[in-house]
């Protein structure tokens, strides 16, 4: 495919006659794949799975994560090219107009080195199309979460009359909160239990003898529980206990309390140490680094590991081994006896470098999706092992135009204009009059209150059809054929068209349509910005930057927002 999109389209058509081709495109929608997962309250979730009963993960400007509440779950049809960002660590896959908050970093001079820049840190920068994005910014991944910090964990009483009469105290136990995380770590990691009818109920860390099975010994010595020596590790047997860990089933259905979740940094802190202590390996990689590597095969638990790694301020890639065929002392197990185990690689960085990533076009039919929320207008996806924090649009219309571009001007087009979305804002406008003055076009319109009735896609047919019905330079009855970007079926259309996948990319009369398109929606936005300047819609064209959510929360929503797109304020 060539840089600039060519007539190869049009001169094909008229050469089976026709002779006035019209292309048509639109602009205003952006979402994410819908092969992303959320993190909700509740634990990871695909989108067709997310309610307005959950809570989602958010970043805040002062760097802060915070749950807040899904207002409303976003879906919507596309067909046409998403953008691909992706490294070793991390893999997004967003639509062309997808908006991200992004940070950058700050410096200031040390007067004590000849005045030369230090990076001090990093600062919100506020909210930046995936293609506006440049080598200084960065995408969150993590921040600081601030949880519980309780004193002490309560273990529930037990009815001894279910176990025995021997007037055993199985009252509600309280023990230290540190103390506790560290053995619910190693006890996720290295532990199960067992109960011999009549004989004993038995709680059992697996661990050869050496330094960390003392270390596990005498933290164990500090339960409130009788703790014995083995061979195979160390015993406690605890009937309290025992009924406690019960809900944590077998190794494959293991998993961190939502309670724990919900702790502190430094308490997290401590439950992760003590899981690599069982279940990880730590060395030292590329410059002395360490390195920590964490592996389950329980999938809740890996899931939950993932959530708390974020929750303490690292990032993390994590892989699946699948099973394969081994043996155990000469007897062949088949790998389909296994599960997969999941390897999970904690990362340091919580910030995505934009300058090293990798940036494509994937073509891509199906459903993309985002999630209408009050507040900070972003949440936790990930997708290939890997997280980061995503947004999208608030307000505005669909705007479609339809372009003819005729034979005596193809020449000035040709290798000049390409997707609107691919140009600058500059180029756009520099192209702009040329376009409406030598072509014949038509602009169609459709506000937020209309789609809020009809949805985004309907929408988008109804901006196409009034696109096409405004047709300037009295060519309605003359036109004879069409060529519309994406896979929208044209209900209304009365003379035979052709959908394109890529269109703006390939046809020259759609890459002209959506530059019409793109800069009269930015013309709108404009002129909104003068009637409800406090929302600097001059500069965020209705996407959900940092200024336009802060207005909204203190002013509430105009009659330009979308309502289905953001939470109308109540007065």
């Amino acid at each position: 495919m060539s840089k600039y999109p060519t007539y190869e389209v049009e001169d094909e058509l008229k050469g089976f006659g026709y002779k006035y081709i019209v292309g048509i495109d639109e602009v205003g929608r952006g979402c994410e794949h819908p092969s992303s997962e959320i993190l909700t309250r509740a634990g990871w979730k695909h989108y067709l799975n997310v309610s307005p009963d959950d809570s989602v993960l958010s970043y805040t400007s002062n760097g802060k994560i915070v749950w807040q509440k899904v207002d409303e779950v976003i879906e919507k049809d596309f067909d046409g090219v998403m953008i691909e960002l992706r490294n070793k660590s991390i893999h997004i896959l967003v639509t062309p107009d997808h908006y991200f908050d992004v940070l950058r970093r700050t410096f200031e001079r040390n007067k004590l080195e000849s005045n030369k820049l230090k990076m001090t840190g990093y600062t919100f920068r506020g909210r930046r199309s995936v293609l506006e994005l440049s080598n200084n910014d960065f995408i969150p991944r993590g921040g600081c979460w601030v949880g519980e910090k309780p004193d002490h964990f309560v273990l529930p009483s037990v009815d001894k009359n279910k176990f025995d009469f021997s007037g055993k105290d199985y009252s509600e136990k309280k023990i230290k909160m540190s103390l506790w995380v560290a053995f619910l770590g190693i006890y996720l990691a290295e532990g199960s239990i067992s109960y011999t009818k009549g004989r004993a109920y038995s709680i059992q860390i697996s661990q050869k003898k050496g330094k960390s099975y003392e270390r596990i010994y005498n933290l164990c010595k500090q339960l409130p529980f009788k703790v014995f020596r083995c061979k195979q590790g160390i015993v406690i047997r605890n009937k309290q206990l025992y009924q406690y860990l019960l809900q944590f089933g077998k190794c494959y259905t293991k998993h961190i309390p939502q309670d724990i979740k919900n702790l502190s940094k430094d308490l997290l802190d401590t439950l992760i140490y003590w899981m690599l202590l069982g279940d990880g390996s730590c060395y030292k990689g590329i410059n002395r680094k360490r390195v920590c590597v964490y592996y389950t095969t329980s999938k809740k638990l890996k899931d939950d590991f993932e959530e708390i790694l974020l929750k303490v301020g690292k990032s993390y890639k994590t892989t699946t081994r699948e099973p394969r065929n081994s043996s155990i002392r000469g007897r062949k197990i088949k790998k389909e006896s296994h599960v997969p185990c999941y390897e999970t690689r904690i990362r340091q960085n919580t910030k995505c470098t934009v300058k090293y990533l990798h940036k494509s076009d994937v073509l891509y039919k199906g459903k993309v999706f985002c999630l209408c929320l009050a507040e900070h207008h972003n949440f936790y996806v990930r997708r290939g092992g890997a997280g980061y924090f995503t947004g999208n649009c608030l307000s505005g219309p669909v705007v479609a135009s339809s372009v003819f571009i005729p034979d005596e001007h193809i020449g000035n087009f040709v290798g000049r204009v390409k997707d609107s979305k691919k140009l600058s804002d500059i180029k756009r406008r520099e192209l702009y009059p040329e376009l409406t003055k030598k072509c014949h076009y038509g602009i169609g319109i459709v506000g937020n209150i209309t789609i809020d009735k009809i949805n985004i896609l309907e929408a988008t047919k109804l901006a196409m059809q009034k696109a096409f019905e405004n047709m300037k330079f009295n060519y309605i009855n003359k036109y004879d054929y069409v060529l519309v970007d994406g896979n929208v079926n044209l209900d209304f259309m009365y003379i035979p068209y052709r959908q394109i996948i890529n269109g703006d990319n390939i046809s020259v009369s759609i890459a002209a349509a959506s530059i019409i398109a793109k800069v009269t929606r930015d013309d709108i936005m404009e002129q909104m910005h003068y009637v409800y300047p406090v929302y600097n819609w001059l500069k965020n064209k209705g996407y959900g930057t940092k200024e336009h959510i802060e207005a909204i929360n203190v002013y509430g929503s105009t009659e330009f927002h979308r309502y289905s797109f953001s939470k109308v304020r109540e007065d």
